[in-house]
């Protein structure tokens, strides 16, 4: 004590100085842990809940699909606007009726492919006919791979078309110009995006004809929907995959 009274004034303030320095070091250090404490706790309740929110949503998903098949109907997903249509087998011994409807679809043979815009009178059509095709929601790229592989357009007069490769453009321009659509990207986009000539560019398109998937469909998968193992039905995302081993 004496030894302190003894300091002149200015290091007795520059210990005080140190020593609420130190002192407020360890305050804000405490401050610091404790925050990061509850920003993890934090964290992992936003996760916790996150991932209970995605389990409830797959979940109401899931049964939502199943009520809807159940009354005849299929959930769409919201950015969804076509749909990739492929006719799985024959036709021997059907009503007359679901023949119409394939043939109004140009599904004239086993493993032709057709785009559809999504709307209340193809979803009609596609239930009836169910049991004969496999269809979902192509991707972009998925689009672009078949049109570049097996693309073909008509050209000519109706009744006398004539069958082109897509990859001649001086062609696409004769068939869809005077629509303002020239070239295959245009075409593409127009199809993935269901653009306001998306009728026209679907029209002029001629059917896919796509191989069979290797090893085929047995007659087990085709007398099944394919949420139960089966081949026809609504694919929804992976009839990516299946036009990938057919084209």
């Amino acid at each position: 004590m004496n030894r302190e009274r003894n300091l002149p004034n200015t290091l007795i303030q520059k210990k005080i100085s140190l020593i609420a320095k130190i002192y407020r070091e360890k305050i804000l250090k405490k401050k610091i842990r404790m925050n990061i404490k509850r920003n993890k706790k934090l964290c992992f309740l936003k996760s916790e809940k996150f991932v209970k929110e995605n389990i409830d949503n797959k979940i109401s998903i899931s049964l939502a699909k199943r009520l809807a098949k159940k009354v005849g109907k299929f959930i769409i997903p919201s950015k969804s606007k076509i749909l990739f249509v492929i006719r799985i087998r024959g036709i021997n011994g059907v009503s007359p009726r679901i023949k119409k409807i394939l043939q109004l679809l140009r599904l004239n043979q086993i493993n032709n492919g057709v785009f559809l815009k999504i709307n209340s009178s193809t979803t009609q059509m596609l239930k009836k006919i169910e049991h004969f095709i496999a269809y979902g929601y192509p991707k972009k790229n998925t689009i672009k791979s078949l049109i570049r592989k097996r693309g073909y357009g008509k050209v000519g007069k109706r009744g006398s078309w004539q069958r082109v490769p897509l990859s001649d453009e001086k062609m696409i321009h004769e068939g869809l110009g005077e629509f303002g659509i020239s070239t295959l990207e245009e075409i593409i986009n127009e199809l993935f995006t269901c653009g306001p000539r998306f009728k026209e560019v679907n029209n002029f398109l001629c059917p896919f004809r796509l191989k069979s998937p290797k090893k085929g469909y047995s007659s087990v998968s085709k007398n099944k929907h394919f949420v139960e193992g089966g081949a026809y039905g609504n694919w929804e995302e992976s009839i990516n995959q299946l036009i990938q081993k057919m084209n």
